[in-house]
């Protein structure tokens, strides 16, 4: 049945233009998603697939995605974004290509690395206030997290309401250049984020 509706969206694209075609799902508590084969809009270049996972405590909300790549985010592509305490964390690859329903069929992206890097960062969490929280410990950092990050804003986490948080900890270089923007299950609204090389010992 997915194969022949796949065929009815290209041959729709073949008659109004060349724009791109994805597959487009958004799923909760998985690691793969299927969803409808969409017509990108002209800007598009790329489809995009991924997976976040954002934990607190020991709750975890893993989240798969596919889409038409918005354009402003194509730096982010092949890339890995962490930012985490010893309380909350969240992580999120995506990996992008250039045809049409290139993005189908399983997830495919690399695995979080969760290897002590010998980074440390001052830390704190707090889900209560988005004035910036005071440290009150150190984190270890992991993987490629070599940057200590501070946030505090207004944010939601996947399928909750928005609320006011703030913390410090690990971060990738990458998160802090590019943009919290590249978390798509997690979305962050009124924030201030501010970056600074993480200590080595």
């Amino acid at each position: 049945m997915r194969a022949i509706f796949a065929a009815v969206v290209m041959l729709q694209a073949l008659t109004t233009g060349d724009c791109l075609l994805c597959e487009q799902c958004f799923a909760l508590h998985t690691s793969s998603c299927s969803g409808i084969f969409t017509q990108c809009s002209p800007d598009v270049t790329h489809c995009v697939a991924g997976l976040e996972n954002s934990t607190y405590g020991t709750d975890i909300f893993l989240t798969a995605f596919k889409d038409c790549l918005d354009p402003s985010q194509k730096a982010a592509c092949g890339r890995e974004f962490s930012i985490k305490s010893s309380v909350a964390s969240a992580w999120t690859s995506k990996t992008c290509c250039d045809s049409d329903l290139c993005n189908g069929g399983d997830v495919e992206v690399p695995p979080a690395d969760y290897t002590p890097n010998g980074y440390i960062c001052d830390e704190c969490f707090d889900d209560q206030s988005a004035d910036p929280c005071t440290a009150t410990g150190v984190v270890q950092c992991t993987g490629k997290e070599n940057t200590c990050a501070s946030f505090f804003g207004t944010a939601s986490r996947p399928g909750e309401a928005v609320r006011q948080y703030s913390g410090k900890g690990c971060t990738t270089r990458d998160f802090c250049k590019l943009g919290i923007f590249n978390l798509p299950g997690t979305q962050a609204y009124d924030y201030s984020i501010k970056c600074s090389p993480a200590l080595k010992v």
